[in-house]
């Protein structure tokens, strides 16, 4: 009884909510705070017509239906704290309506308390403050569009901004062009970073026609263009294909005026469902016309005056004081990145034998070709004299030596210079920048010293400037940049160290272990120089010439009538995730002509959490192709038992930090644990770093039958166990 009298005075009270409902203009819904998930028991008449959705596709949902991609997680949890805690609030948030068109919603939360009923409902007044936003951001973007032009920013970059910022107050997937139209009239891509590069392609360089698609039609109408279906419109008839392709439905399209009332480009966008634009629509794609049309003439201007200022007339390229004064401005994003001095041995008998102009020449193709080889946008480029290039770019100091490598290769193929093809030899001095460095003319010193080091070198060379603060950084970036010509040079050599019969001692087959011999740097650990590999994407041809250079061996010792054992290589989780990996194994092993049993691959246990199910199915083809795999460094991983079993493994391999700590009895348990791990699981466990009789002896009793160390043999040079 009275439960049914609780549930009449809630109806009671819901039915007076939406009494005073219909005395409200304003939108608003009520909820029923007491229930977790807040539905939404109320809503007026102003409310549907805002969102576009009906009494029954509302009533009993949580707001939260209304989010999108555009709404901010904060925005939401701020509404969801009002309502849980029971206090007003004024909330800005962007919803969705049924169409999917998003909207700026001013949200008022005022709790609704009945204290002799005890129930508890919220109400939310709701409020589009579209106008208001779109106007907010108009001027803001007007703001950031002059001031960028002020500081020389690119004319591309402000118009994505402009068309960003445009997107924003549409469909998730409207996609935003600025075409700009020269005097030939033919497109040229000003800004469209949000269409497909394939569209890009296709649209730059055409012809502008009046009949042929929205922004042609609307740059000679010399007015706004709609086209609800580009799938059947006359004006989209010859590029059926681009439409159907990346899901092209309806586009809009404004001209783009100059003070002179001439168009000089158009103001698209394109969505992927059927949309017709409303009033306030056309208004604010108007305003952004004035403001594209207001970057256009002004960056033009702007370009000028630096033009003159800070680009070298006979390349073209930004000069010294551009280049210093961007420096300085990119240090205050306390970033790492480096600045590079350029210079070619061959510029100095260049401009004796064929005059300065054929110098200018060289320099600006080899910074054209810096720029094609860039990978990152953050790149500068200037010329800082007549016979030096400056580079400054914007990365991780570890990721340097391979991005310099990369620039290298750009500039194999040579120069032609008058009647000949010229190769050039190229010399690069180096600073690097860290984020605490603040001195701008100071690293372009650093940078200059270094060139003239690189300059007394013969030959192709990169030199860094030595830093006292970092004596780490600049070890590391010493390493990284031998490496490559390491490889080549075939420094890096193979020791193999045996695993053995913990009973008898014998010799039951080997591991490859690298070691690398600098004549610049000297011995180099292989646990500096594999992590260098493995940072700067050289860690697939240190392993392959390591697996080469075993292969060698093998076969020379079967052209000898001498035993074959296998050998283990240590693969890291790059190479074995790469599609060429196993084919690669398979090609090496037939061109040798060892059987793959031979070979047998040691993967550290981490593999695992990169993933595991591709990971099992390459474990799986490399059984199918014969060769054997090992699971290296066992037990110093997080949930190794999780997925071992699912893996098709013949051995694990006990870490040696658990060996050398064999007198504690918990290591001790967890060696026992693997022992008896790899016996359930039908693996052979090995025991790495057995260096005294008493390891050899404990582990014996615990079960484990092979082991390697320096108690048996330490690592040698492939000459050396040539004949074991």
């Amino acid at each position: 009884m009275y439960t049914n009298e609780l549930e009449r005075d809630k109806k009671v009270i819901i039915e007076w909510l939406r009494r005073l409902g219909v005395e409200f203009h304003t939108s608003f819904l009520i909820i029923n705070s007491e229930i977790e998930n807040h539905p939404i028991v109320y809503a007026n008449d102003a409310f549907y017509k805002m969102i576009g959705y009906s009494e029954a596709e509302t009533l009993g949902r949580n707001g939260r239906f209304l989010h999108g991609e555009k709404t901010a997680k904060e925005a939401s949890d701020k509404v969801r704290a009002c309502v849980a805690s029971g206090e007003s609030g004024v909330v800005e948030i962007v919803n969705y309506r049924k169409n999917g068109t998003p909207f700026w919603n001013e949200i008022s939360v005022e709790p609704l308390s009945f204290p002799e009923k005890n129930f508890n409902f919220t109400l939310m007044l709701q409020h589009d403050i579209t106008d208001r936003k779109r106007a907010e951001a108009l001027i803001k973007l007007q703001k950031e569009t002059y001031r960028g032009i002020e500081k020389g920013h690119m004319l591309s970059v402000l118009l994505q901004d402009i068309c960003h910022t445009a997107e924003s107050f549409f469909i998730d997937s409207a996609k935003c062009t600025v075409l700009l139209i020269d005097d030939d009239e033919f497109y040229k891509i000003g800004a469209a970073n949000s269409m497909p590069k394939g569209f890009q392609e296709a649209i730059s360089g055409l012809a502008v026609e009046e009949d042929i698609g929205t922004c042609g039609a609307a740059f000679h109408r010399q007015k706004l263009v709609v086209v609800e279906d580009m799938g059947t419109d006359y004006l989209w008839r010859n590029h059926q294909q681009l439409v159907k392709e990346y899901g092209l439905v309806a586009s809009w399209s404004i001209p783009i005026f100059n003070v002179e009332g001439k168009t000089m480009g158009t103001f698209g966008i394109y969505f992927s469902v059927p949309l017709t634009p409303h009033e306030e629509d056309l208004a604010f794609m108007e305003e952004i016309g004035s403001i594209t049309s207001l970057a256009i003439k002004y960056s033009q201007q702007q370009e000028k005056i630096l033009r003159l200022a800070y680009v070298d007339e006979h390349t073209g390229l930004p000069n010294r004081n551009y280049f210093r004064n961007e420096v300085a401005e990119l240090l205050k994003e306390k970033r790492e990145g480096f600045i590079a001095f350029i210079s070619t041995d061959e510029y100095v008998a260049v401009v004796d034998q064929y005059g300065h102009s054929t110098g200018d020449t060289i320099m600006s193709e080899i910074g054209k070709r810096l720029m094609l080889s860039q990978n990152s946008s953050e790149g500068l480029i200037a010329r800082f004299s007549d016979s030096t290039l400056a580079m400054f770019s914007m990365m991780p100091f570890t990721k340097i030596p391979e991005y310099l490598e990369h620039l290298l290769q750009g500039l194999v193929e040579p120069i032609t210079v008058g009647d000949m093809e010229l190769f050039l030899t190229l010399k690069i001095g180096v600073a690097v920048v860290t984020p605490h460095q603040e001195n701008s003319e100071e690293l372009i010193r650093c940078a200059d010293s270094a060139l003239s080091q690189a300059k007394l070198r013969t030959g192709e060379a990169i030199c860094y400037f030595e830093s006292e603060h970092d004596e780490f950084m600049m070890k590391y970036l010493r390493v990284a940049n031998e490496l490559t010509a390491a490889l080549r040079r075939n420094e890096v050599g193979v020791h193999l160290q045996p695993k053995v019969d913990l009973a008898t001692g014998e010799i039951l087959s080997f591991e490859a272990l690298a070691r690398w011999t600098s004549p610049d740097l000297g011995t180099i650990p292989p646990d500096v120089f594999i992590p260098a590999a493995e940072k700067n994407g050289k860690i697939r041809l240190l392993e392959q010439n390591i697996l080469q250079q075993v292969l060698d061996w093998m076969k020379k010792r079967v052209e000898q009538g001498l035993k074959v054992r296998q050998v283990a290589i240590n693969i890291s989780a790059d190479h074995f995730f790469h599609h060429s990996f196993v084919p690669h194994l398979m090609d090496m092993t037939a061109e040798y002509g060892i059987d793959p049993q031979w070979i047998q691959l040691e993967i550290t246990e981490r593999i695992g959490f990169v993933d595991i199910e591709t990971a099992n199915k390459v474990f799986k083809h490399l059984k199918q192709c014969g060769f054997t795999t090992s699971i290296d460094d066992f037990g110093t991983g997080y949930s190794s038992l999780s997925y071992l079993q699912k893996l098709p493994v013949e051995e694990l391999k006990i870490d040696r930090s658990f060996i050398s700590n064999m007198n504690e009895p918990g290591t001790l348990a967890i060696i026992r644990t693997i022992i008896q791990l790899a016996e359930n699981l039908n693996m052979r466990a090995v025991a790495e770093g057995v260096e005294t009789e008493k390891d050899r002896q404990t582990l014996l009793e615990l079960g484990c039958k092979v082991g390697q160390g320096y108690l048996f043999y330490k690592p040698m040079p492939l000459n050396e166990a040539f004949f074991l």
